[in-house]
């Protein structure tokens, strides 16, 4: 005989207790080695960096360096060829995967194409400097796609945007730096530390650290 079931948190609990091995797994985080962002990039989910480029430059900054120290392997997508490689010295290049795209069609079809291969930890889709025409052209289920992807592979999938514009996106991180042309002579850790974050997850958002700090290696 069939229980009646009146709630989906009811449906849940008999899942579990039917399917133990297919019960959620706590949720686990990439992490970039700065304070700010502990926590803020899922594994297995989207998430979202949004902000100028400069600020997206300064976030590719703690990724690359984490992606050596963690001993990860790392896909960077970009959509434009704008990244000035060189700036970042030996930052750790060794251990990612780059592809250069002519436009945001290309960028978007070897992101999925990255993703449904799931060998990769870390997988960067840079559309910072992509224009916000082909950008609004990208459908919503785009994004719902590499949901269901990373889901399965537990990637964890960033995309820089200059503004907010990703669905699908779990985890959804503001950036703001408020410079002057001095901050082109000055190091970048400063620039870092000086840089504004706030990061919103569904359902909640969490306040930017009066004092965003770097967490060195």
């Amino acid at each position: 005989m069939i229980s009646k079931i009146v709630s989906l948190a009811e449906v849940r609990a008999v899942l579990a207790e039917r399917f133990p091995q297919a019960a959620a797994r706590p949720a686990q985080f990439w992490e970039t080695g700065w304070a700010a962002l502990k926590g803020a990039i899922p594994l297995g989910a989207v998430a979202e960096v949004c902000g100028a480029e400069s600020c997206g430059r300064l976030f590719l900054d703690r990724v690359l360096p984490a992606v050596r120290l963690n001993h990860h392997w790392a896909g960077l997508i970009e959509a434009g060829c704008s990244v000035d490689f060189a700036s970042y010295g030996d930052a750790g290049w060794e251990r990612v995967l780059g592809v250069f795209c002519q436009d945001t069609g290309q960028a978007v079809k070897a992101a999925d194409l990255l993703l449904r291969d799931g060998n990769l930890t870390l997988v960067l889709l840079d559309l910072q400097t992509a224009p916000l025409r082909d950008l609004r052209r990208i459908p919503a289920s785009t994004w719902h796609r590499f949901q269901r992807l990373v889901e399965r592979s537990g990637t964890a999938v960033v995309v820089l945007t200059p503004q907010p514009m990703v669905e699908a996106a779990r985890v959804r991180i503001a950036l703001r730096g408020r410079w002057n042309l001095s901050a082109l002579r000055r190091p970048r850790v400063e620039l870092l530390a000086q840089m504004e974050v706030q990061v919103f997850h569904r359902g909640r958002a969490t306040q930017p650290a009066a004092e965003p700090l770097i967490r060195t290696a």
